[in-house]
């Protein structure tokens, strides 16, 4: 006797197709942070050449275009010098001279623009035209690496722990206005709904299992060949628990002693960081953890709430909202390290004293540019031995003459 065939295997669904954007359209890819923005920028970047051979540009000619996305949200990162429109203008040029072909504009800085940025931004890239693209990240992969870009980027001096408990729990606080804003899908698809229909905003709900997920939708978005980008030439490298506590508590330091913006900046983020960065991993160093355990049903809750939103957009969906409500996993519960090795603080110093050199040697070459001032009549091209001289010849005539 034959058996009978058993039940038919429930086929995986199939994901809807990806409608590019019309020609001619923007994609205003706007992040948000801490979800992919730099190895898509690089991806493109690197890729420049190809993207126009199918009628893509990306403007510019750096993997980022951070200096005119600065200029157009009208705020430059802490210690850095104030960017001026100019560098928002050259881009623009740039896009309306490729009127006909699709462009990629992409920088994380636009999902922090005040609501009156959002509406010029969208104006001058062409009301008609732009498309919006975001990506919404799971909060337990999303909370460690925002904590650790704050160490790094906005001098922040709480622990993982006790930021986590202002972001999660105190609502009231500027830590939690922060992040929320940056990261809340409400907020940030009212912001832009404001100026862009709904039917032209994209949701991308991030597959943390899916690498190519990114980089596959701007394919389809913009009408490229299916593998033509890659990953960039470039990661945006992730710090270890260890050098991001020694970070940590260098800001601590630098609020204590009142270090200026500028001098953070140069030294700490230029200096320090940058050889932190570079410096191979031992293999002792612990990675950043986990969510401590009183975090996992706050997060997951959060999560619940956030794949209803998304949902409930009316916005175009790429991707699974259920991706957003995996329950969470507790991380590591061991104290953070209050240690690190000679060598490590050995590259901290070096980082530094070299931040100093590249700092000296630029106040050099301004010196040289400088234009010598005026010698005083009748005295050009007098050395300072003649000067020196002269100048008590003519007081002793003077005197002389009284």
């Amino acid at each position: 006797m034959t058996p009978s065939p058993g039940p038919d295997p429930i086929a995986e669904p199939v994901p809807e197709p990806i409608e590019p954007i019309a020609e001619g359209g923007v994609l205003l890819h706007i992040g948000p942070y801490k979800t992919g923005t730099t190895a898509i920028q690089r991806s493109l970047h690197q890729h420049r050449a190809d993207l126009a051979e199918h009628g893509v540009i990306y403007p510019g000619s750096t993997p980022r275009q951070r200096r005119a996305s600065w200029a157009a949200v009208g705020r430059s990162p802490r210690g850095a010098q104030p960017v001026g429109m100019a560098a928002w203008r050259r881009m623009l040029g740039e896009v309306q001279r490729s009127a006909t072909q699709r462009i990629v504009v992409s920088s994380e800085d636009f999902t922090s623009a005040p609501p009156e940025a959002v509406r010029e931004i969208v104006e001058d890239l062409g009301r008609d035209r732009v498309h919006v693209l975001m990506v919404i990240r799971p909060l337990e992969k999303l909370l460690p690496s925002s904590w650790q870009q704050r160490v790094k980027s906005a001098r922040e001096t709480l622990t993982f722990d006790e930021w986590l408990r202002e972001v999660l729990t105190v609502s009231e606080t500027w830590r939690a206005r922060a992040f929320w804003k940056n990261q809340g899908a409400d907020h940030l698809v009212e912001k832009y709904a404001a100026m862009v229909p709904r039917e032209r905003i994209t949701v991308l709900v991030s597959d943390e299992s899916d690498r190519t997920q990114q980089m596959r939708t701007f394919e389809a978005l913009l009408a490229l060949p299916s593998g033509l980008l890659t990953p960039g030439d470039h990661q945006n490298t992730s710090l270890s628990f260890d050098r991001t506590e020694l970070l940590r508590l260098v800001n601590v330091l630098g609020v204590e002693r009142d270090w200026s913006e500028q001098t953070r900046r140069a030294l700490i983020h230029g200096g320090m960081l940058a050889d932190l960065r570079r410096a191979p991993a031992r293999p002792d160093e612990r990675p950043i953890p986990g969510l401590p355990a009183w975090a996992v049903d706050r997060v997951a809750e959060l999560d619940r709430e956030r794949a209803e939103l998304v949902r409930a957009s009316g916005c175009r969906i790429v991707g699974d909202p259920d991706h957003l409500v995996v329950p969470p996993q507790a991380g590591d519960a061991a104290p953070p390290p209050d240690q690190v090795s000679v060598s490590l603080a050995a590259v901290c110093v070096a980082g530094v004293v070299d931040a100093v050199g590249r700092r000296e040697e630029k106040a050099r070459r301004a010196r040289r540019r400088r234009p010598p001032s005026p010698a005083p009549p009748g005295l050009d091209g007098t050395g300072s031995r003649e000067l020196a001289r002269e100048l008590g010849r003519r007081v002793r005539s003077r005197l002389r003459r009284r």
